[in-house]
């Protein structure tokens, strides 16, 4: 991530993490505790549109001793994300502020180019 911070835009955030978009090369980031993930566009999408869709998939119950309950495997074999029901809410909220962000922001330049 050696780009200029001037040039990152933060779409939606809370106190847990963000999600933002480096304008320059369209890298989407997903910060959520101690987890960063980066994303072109379309992997961004189907990353959410999969956690979002799988949340209540018995394949993804796994109740671990810290209170978390959903765990998702990733390409890494020793790699897991694991979520509580309050963090899948907060992460889901965060797409859904992103996905009216970036909505807004086709309008808008919709109605530039017209």
């Amino acid at each position: 991530m050696g780009h200029e911070n001037s040039r990152f835009k933060i779409l939606s955030e809370n106190v847990d993490g963000y999600i933002g978009v480096c304008e320059c090369c369209q890298q989407f980031n997903f910060a959520y505790k101690t987890v960063l993930l980066t994303f072109s566009e379309d992997e961004f999408h189907r990353f959410f549109e999969w956690i979002i869709a799988n949340r209540y998939t018995p394949q993804y119950y796994a109740p671990l001793h810290h209170g978390r309950t959903r765990m998702y495997s990733s390409p890494h074999s020793n790699l897991f994300l694991v979520y509580s029901d309050e963090e899948l809410d907060a992460v889901t909220h965060l797409y859904q502020e992103t996905l009216l962000i970036l909505e807004a922001q086709k309008l808008l330049l919709s109605n530039r180019m017209n």
